[in-house]
Formats: structure tokens, C-alpha cells, sequence
């Protein structure tokens, strides 16, 4: 049987102003104007729908490829002119963080800046897509159990284009220590989203009853992944961070525990005791820390309560029973004394572990041609102060719907804000 009762933190979407694209890029041709028609339309269609956890992917991806092919027209020249579009600086857009909400307004005017707040935006969609997904039904389908696996990886192939190529074009630009395209903030999204879905394919080796060395190996690879995010905010502000690096530190235990309890079933089917019975102690150790992240979690502001959710039960469940197996085994065969020393974990999977999904981002539009390009007078504007729009900073927090994440709606009353 094939569960994935999963508990997954997410973080809130950004939130925006609207932009209305012809404010000083002045199109003068009709496909000029249709192109900051389609913009506005295309965003504010795109906003609406990454509030809707339970779409299917590939009306986000349809939609945001439309709106991105488009908005590449504004950040690289059409005619190859030149290295930037004329268009890049003309615009200012208006994003809030997914740590900080609305408290905090971050305002460029370049488009590029878009580019990189729209694509974590949607990368943060499949993260809770993927939660919405799972909490469906404690033994999904093949179908939704791809479905999870496969969005996690896209997302974490998003954050880490962000990360690694479209930032890189963002320059002189100041944001707060917080922010999301805070390099740190990104490698623990890109972090975390490796570790979520490699949890699908570890549920899935243990149900499949796979060699208890390769479940073994699998989950200290997925307790890395974790650990290697929660360091990323180590530095910021433990007041907006706290509750998402105790996630990190709980689910890193947790796997680690895992690990260890799998790694002490190997040592027993080898007929090694003295490894075994180590293996199960420090198995038993780490629950007990990853019990304790558990706690500490709960009584950040708005948590849920993980110890109780049955993911963490059933670690309870695995760490009791392997003690016992390796106990009795040890009682009745083999008579002997734990291993003073903790035998290493493997770091090298088999199989099963894989990269994020490359991101590949939409084309230049059609409708942007060298003629339609030049029929936007941004020269009209040329040594004429940017006028803001006195709403433009009137920044509402997205409207999401809630996500019974873990388990289905009939089983849990646990959500996480």
C-alpha cells in the first residue's frame, strides 16, 4: 500500500499591484496596444488562478507561458538592436515577499524584476499544488502520486533558474534583508523542493518492500537536502524565519531517523548485531530530536501540530518496531553488544535520486515583430519624471485557498498558515 500522508509548510504567495503596461511605453500601432492589452489581461488572469491550488498544471503553465513570451519582449530587444529592449526600464512593478506578506513593498521599475518575482510566484504554485494534491487522499493513485513528484521537481527546477540565471541580469537593485530573490531565501526553496519530492520516491521504495539499504540511503539524501536549506537562513532574521527552519530541521531528523532505522533492518538481514543495535539506538536518538523540532514548531504563530499529524506518528511506529526486531533478534540469535561506533551512511543512492526539472522559459511572442517594437514612442518620455500612481502601493495579500495539507479533510483538522 502506497501512502504519502505527508506534512508540508508553505509559505504565502507574493502579492502585487496592477500594471497596466502602457503607462509610459506609448504604443502607437494596433498591435502595439494589444500587446499591453494582453499583458494586463494576462497577469491579472494569471494572479487569479495561482490562488487555486487545485488547477490542473498545465492551465498555470498555458497561461504563464503566454504571459512570459510577451513580457520577454520588454527585457530583450526584438530586433536585436541591442543587448535590453527599450521597453525594460519603463515600467515599475510592486511585489510583496512570501515571508513578510504585505509588510513589506519592494518597487523596481524594470521589467527583468518581473520576470523573476512572477516565476518564483508560479514555482511556489506547484509547491502548493502538490501539497493540495497529496491531501486528497492518504493512498493516491499512481496518476496523483506522479502528479506530487512531478510538480515539486518543476517547482524546484524554477526557483533555481531564478536563482541562477535570472537574477544574474537584475543589477543595482535594493532589497530587504528578507526578501525572496534573496539568494539564501531561494537556494532554501530550491533546497526544500528537492527534499519534498524525493519524499514521494522514498514512500514509494517502501512500499514497493525495495532493499532496506537503498530506503536507507535514499532518506539520508533526503535528510541533507533539508539540512542544506535550514542553513541557508541561519543568518536572517529569526523572527520571520523561525517557523520555516524549524520545517527544515524537523523534516532533516526525520529522515535521518529513517535512515538510521532502515540502516539497522540492513546490518540485521547481514547478521551484523553489534551495527544494528547501534543503528537502532541512534534511530531511537533522532526521533526523539526530530520530536522535539515537532514541538518547538507547533508554538511558532500559526502553525499546526505535526507530532500528532500521522507522518510523524508512523516514524514513532517504524523507530518502536525495528528496536524490537533488532532487540529480539539479538535476545534469541545473536547475544551481542551494540558497536561502540556509529557505522557511516551511505551518500550515494543506486537509484532514485534526481535532479530538479529543468526550466525552460517561453519564446519571444509573435505578435512581438521589429515593427511593432518601434511603434513604442518611449522617446515621448524621455527627461519626464515617473509619475506614481498614488494606489500603486496599495498592495492586498492574495485571497489562497486553505490546504488541509497531510491528509485529507475527513482525516485532519490540522492546516498550516
Amino acid at each position: 500500500m502506497f501512502t504519502i500522508n505527508h506534512w508540508f509548510h508553505r509559505n504565502p504567495l507574493k502579492s502585487t499591484a496592477i500594471v497596466s503596461f502602457d503607462h509610459r511605453t506609448s504604443p502607437s500601432s494596433t498591435d502595439a496596444m494589444q500587446i499591453c492589452n494582453q499583458l494586463r489581461q494576462l497577469r491579472l488572469e494569471l494572479l487569479q488562478l495561482l490562488c487555486n491550488p487545485t488547477l490542473e498544471t498545465s492551465n498555470i503553465r498555458d497561461t504563464f507561458d503566454q504571459y512570459m513570451s510577451l513580457l520577454t519582449g520588454f527585457v530583450i530587444s526584438p530586433d536585436g538592436s541591442s543587448d535590453d529592449s527599450k521597453l525594460r526600464y519603463t515600467t515599475k512593478f510592486y511585489w510583496s515577499d512570501s515571508l513578510t506578506k504585505t509588510d513589506i513593498i519592494t518597487d523596481v521599475q524594470d521589467a527583468q524584476f518581473e520576470i523573476c518575482c512572477m516565476t518564483m510566484n508560479v514555482a511556489m504554485w506547484y509547491t502548493k499544488h502538490a501539497a493540495y494534491v497529496a491531501s486528497k487522499s492518504s493512498i493516491p493513485s499512481d496518476k496523483d502520486a506522479l502528479d506530487v513528484h512531478k510538480s515539486l521537481r518543476t517547482a524546484a527546477g524554477m526557483f533555481k533558474h531564478v536563482m541562477d540565471v535570472e537574477l544574474r541580469k537584475l543589477h543595482d537593485v535594493k532589497l530587504p534583508s528578507c526578501s525572496d530573490l534573496n539568494e539564501k531565501i531561494l537556494a532554501a526553496y530550491y533546497y526544500s523542493c528537492l527534499g519534498e519530492f524525493h519524499e514521494v520516491t522514498v514512500a514509494r521504495a517502501m512500499s514497493a518492500k525495495q532493499d532496506n539499504a537503498l530506503i536507507s540511503s535514499i532518506s539520508n539524501q533526503i535528510s541533507q537536502y533539508f539540512d542544506m536549506g535550514g542553513q541557508q537562513l541561519v543568518s536572517l532574521d529569526e523572527k520571520i524565519i523561525g517557523q520555516w527552519r524549524m520545517y527544515f530541521g524537523l523534516k532533516s531528523k526525520f529522515y535521518l531517523a529513517e535512515a538510521r532505522a532502515y540502516q539497522a533492518l540492513d546490518f540485521l538481514k547481514k547478521n551484523d548485531a553489534p551495527n544494528s543495535l547501534k543503528a537502532a539506538e541512534e534511530a531511537s536518538k533522532v526521533q526523539q530530536q526530530a520530536a522535539s523540532f515537532c514541538e518547538q514548531y507547533s508554538k511558532t504563530k500559526g502553525a499546526g501540530s505535526p507530532q500528532r499529524h500521522p507522518f510523524f506518528l508512523q516514524l514513532d511506529s517504524l523507530i518502536r518496531r525495528v528496536q524490537s526486531t533488532v532487540d529480539f533478534e539479538n535476545n534469541i540469535i545473536h547475544h551481542k553488544r551494540a558497536a561502540a561506533d556509529l557505522a557511516p551512511l551511505d551518500n550515494n543512492p543506486t537509484h532514485g535520486i534526481l535532479p530538479a526539472e529543468e526550466y525552460i522559459p517561453a519564446k519571444l511572442n509573435s505578435l512581438f515583430s521589429e515593427n511593432t517594437y518601434r511603434a513604442f514612442d518611449i522617446g515621448r518620455n524621455v527627461g519626464k519624471p515617473y509619475k506614481e500612481d498614488k494606489h500603486a502601493r496599495e498592495v492586498k495579500e492574495a485571497r489562497e485557498m486553505p490546504i488541509p495539507q497531510g491528509m485529507p479533510p475527513s482525516e485532519s483538522a490540522c492546516t498550516i498558515a
